[in-house]
């Protein structure tokens, strides 16, 4: 329980910090319409995420232990690579700017929490990590204990979608200006606990 935690909260946090088109539209979000807005956009991936893990899952659950085993350790690489990727990147990284991200115009007439849910959707990065790492560890926690496999999902998604509450807030609060030193800071826990988490994950599938 305490390991399935622990994962679930270095993956949610992470990821919801880790740039990427839904992170930073929120912070554009916020930068142009205000932190009402920015929040909105930052509780998407309640929406489009369970399209993307009741898919993964029914594809996932039908495979034999084995091939599970091996998509999870294919994960925990691909998440091991975007953590260094992230070490990386945050070395030089520039604080973001309002014209971060910007909305195709198709899909600028949905309300904005739809908007989110649909830049996430298209986003390849949410379906790798649930193909591979998310519901491989998935499955295989609610096989062995489905009260476990619930903590771990919940745990994910609090820490996900807290953390990109917790930018628009900060963003709000000083007025739409983010250090960046303290942006290079965040990006650098990213890092880390994605790295920590993809141990995680290893450990899981190969033990």
């Amino acid at each position: 329980m305490i390991e399935a935690i622990v994962t679930g909260f270095a993956l949610g946090f992470g990821s919801g910090v880790a740039p990427g088109p839904l992170t930073g539209l929120a912070i554009t979000t916020t930068m142009r319409s205000g932190i009402g807005a920015g929040l909105r956009i930052a509780i998407a991936p309640l929406i489009s995420d369970s399209i993307i893990i009741a898919l993964s899952l029914t594809a996932i659950s039908q495979l034999p232990q084995s091939v599970i085993s091996i998509l999870g350790i294919i994960g925990a690489v691909v998440v091991a690579l975007f953590g260094i990727e992230i070490l990386i990147s945050a070395r030089k990284a520039q604080a973001p700017s309002a014209g971060a991200v910007k909305v195709p115009h198709r899909l600028d007439r949905l309300p904005v929490t739809f908007q989110g849910a649909a830049i996430n959707l298209l986003n390849p990065a949410p379906w790798i990590f649930w193909v591979t790492a998310g519901s491989t560890l998935l499955v295989g926690l609610w096989r062995e204990s489905p009260i476990t496999a619930i903590a771990f999902i919940v745990v994910f998604y609090i820490s996900l979608v807290a953390v990109k509450v917790a930018i628009v807030i900060g963003l709000a609060a000083t007025r739409h200006k983010m250090n960046t030193r303290t942006y290079r800071g965040i990006l650098l826990g990213s890092g880390v606990l994605l790295l920590i988490a993809a141990a995680l994950l290893l450990i899981t599938h190969v033990l």
